[in-house]
């Protein structure tokens, strides 16, 4: 996949602004179970050297029977697979 295959769709989501950056099709319904599931596990929390470059939180997230792999960085969620 190359950079320019990726678009970036904001998303509002319990009252915060979120960047779903991402390659593939993902339904509403995903986009909001993915980012709870997200949220549960504590990957929006700040944690010392979050400002660090390289930086990274990854996550394997399975929501209504799709598995997503992530990065978190910020309120910027990078889905780098989508399987089903």
């Amino acid at each position: 996949m190359d950079a320019e295959d990726f678009d970036v769709y904001p998303i509002v989501h319990e009252g915060k602004v979120y960047n779903i950056i991402t390659p593939f099709d993902m339904t509403f319904p995903e986009v909001h179970a993915m980012l709870s599931w997200l949220d549960g596990e504590g990957a929006f929390a700040i944690t010392p050297g979050d400002d660090e470059m390289g930086t990274e939180k990854l996550f394997s997230c399975t929501v209504l029977g799709v598995t997503f792999e992530v990065d978190v960085q910020g309120y910027e969620v990078i889905v780098f697979r989508r399987s089903v």
